[in-house]
């Protein structure tokens, strides 16, 4: 006699592990975000950090031209997402960090030089990647690196900073949370 045929049943199609988790952050962190522009504009990085408030600084703590600042962590990396007062502010801003951007390479070696990406919605960012150390303090000295990107056609923009020391002076871990949620799977 033969064995009996094992016939698989069908299943109800399920969401990818972590998603329903994720989804939940993104409506919280969402929550955080004082603009619905600036919270379209994070979205696809929101079910990837926790911890979001907006930052309660005076406007003279602020970077030049920004309205709002809202701070999220994921782990060793601080977001930021931020509004400013019109496109001209962002570009001043955009400018300051792409000269920043000429050093990185000489305090974070394998920086990538300013350049547009796409994102996994279909947006068009400028995308650049900086680096800075520390002038005073308890961390005097060290290293930051940050990836910094905005809307060319609004005044937004994300930023992810880290110590390159965390990172295993690597530009690597940081580019992955950017590329997480920037591209879908298959174009990583």
């Amino acid at each position: 006699m033969p064995p009996p045929r094992h016939t698989p049943t069908a299943t109800a199609p399920t969401a990818s592990a972590g998603a329903a988790f994720a989804q939940r952050q993104a409506a919280v962190n969402r929550a955080s975000l004082p603009t619905p522009d600036i919270a379209d504009f994070a979205g696809p990085w929101l079910g990837k950090v926790g911890g979001c408030s907006v930052d309660a600084i005076s406007e003279a703590q602020r970077g030049n031209g920004e309205t709002t600042r809202t701070r999220c962590t994921a782990g060793i990396v601080t977001s930021y997402w931020i509004t400013y007062r019109n496109l001209a502010d962002r570009e001043a801003a955009e400018a300051r960090y792409r000269s920043q951007a000429a050093n990185a390479a000489t305090l974070a070696p394998g920086a990538a030089p300013p350049t547009q990406q796409s994102t996994a919605a279909g947006r068009t960012v400028q995308y650049i990647e900086y680096a800075y150390r520390i002038p005073t303090g308890d961390r005097a000295g060290q290293v930051v690196v940050a990836i910094w990107w905005s809307d060319p056609t609004k005044p937004i923009a994300g930023v992810f900073t880290c110590y390159w020391a965390e990172l295993a002076s690597s530009w690597l871990p940081l580019r992955d949370l950017w590329a997480q949620a920037a591209t879908t799977p298959g174009q990583r």
